[in-house]
C-alpha cells in the first residue's frame, strides 16, 4: 500500500506545476495551452511540458489519447513539413497540427467520420481562430474490398507532404487504415511521410504488411514499445 502511494505521489509530482493546482475548468486550461503553443518559435518543436499539458487536457476533455512521444514526434514533423498535412481521425492532435503547421503557411485537412465530434472540434477551431485547418465530415464508405473515408469535395489540396494516420478506428471497419494508400496515393508527395499511432497492434501491423507488398515504403518504429511508426514513401 505504501509503495502504491509513493508511486502515485511521484507521478503527481511529475505533472507541470500549473496542472496540479486547482485552476479553472479544462476549457480554460486548453485556452492557456493553445496560447502558449502560439508563441513558440515557428522553427522549433514545442517543448515537452507543453505537449504534456495538451495531452493531459485532452484526456480530461474526453479526446482519444495519444502518447507524449507520439505527439512530440508529430509536432516535429509538422514544423519541418514542406507541404500540406492530411489527418485521418480528429482530436487534440488537430489543434497541435494547426498551430505548428500554420506558422509555416501550410494547411491541415482532417477527416472525421462522426458528426458530433466534427461539430465539437469545429467550435474549438473557431474559438482559437485556426484558419489553416479544415475538419471535413467524412463518413466511412465501402470501396469494394475495403472501407475508408468518403473523400469530401471540399478537400482541395492536391499534394500532401505529411499524413497523420489515426483512423478509421478498429470498430468501424475490418480493413482498418488500409484505405489511405489505395484512395489517396495520387495526392501524396513522392517523399510523403505517414505517421501511424498504435502501430504495434495486430490490425495495424497487418495493414502495414499489406502496404509493404503494394507500395514502395520504408517503415521506422518509435517509442518504448514501438507503439508508433513513421512510414516513408521512397
Amino acid at each position: 500500500m505504501i509503495n502504491k502511494q509513493r508511486r502515485g505521489y511521484k507521478l503527481f509530482k511529475q505533472l507541470p506545476a500549473r496542472m496540479r493546482i486547482h485552476s479553472p475548468d479544462p476549457l480554460t486550461r486548453l485556452d492557456e495551452a493553445i496560447a502558449a503553443l502560439k508563441v513558440v518559435d515557428s522553427t522549433c518543436t514545442p517543448p515537452t511540458y507543453m505537449i504534456g499539458d495538451l495531452q493531459w487536457i485532452g484526456a480530461v476533455l474526453g479526446f482519444r489519447p495519444n502518447s507524449r512521444g507520439y505527439l512530440r514526434h508529430m509536432a516535429t514533423k509538422a514544423v519541418n513539413t514542406s507541404g500540406d498535412i492530411l489527418e485521418c481521425g480528429s482530436g487534440l492532435s488537430t489543434l497541435l497540427l494547426a498551430v505548428t503547421a500554420g506558422r509555416q503557411g501550410h494547411r491541415v485537412h482532417t477527416f472525421e467520420h462522426d458528426a458530433a465530434c466534427h461539430r465539437n472540434l469545429q467550435r474549438l477551431i473557431e474559438r482559437y481562430r485556426l484558419g489553416n485547418v479544415t475538419v471535413h465530415h467524412a463518413p466511412i464508405r465501402s470501396y469494394g474490398s475495403f472501407d475508408w473515408y468518403n473523400i469530401p469535395s471540399s478537400c482541395d489540396s492536391e499534394h500532401f507532404n505529411l499524413v497523420i494516420c489515426d483512423g478509421p478506428a478498429r470498430h468501424l471497419t475490418d480493413s482498418g487504415r488500409y484505405g489511405l494508400f489505395p484512395v489517396m496515393r495520387q495526392r501524396l508527395d513522392p517523399n510523403c511521410r505517414v505517421m501511424m499511432d498504435d502501430s504495434n497492434r495486430s490490425l495495424e501491423r497487418h495493414v502495414i504488411g499489406r502496404w509493404r507488398k503494394e507500395q514502395k515504403i520504408e517503415v521506422h518504429s518509435f517509442g518504448r514499445f514501438m507503439q508508433f511508426a513513421e512510414i516513408v514513401c521512397v
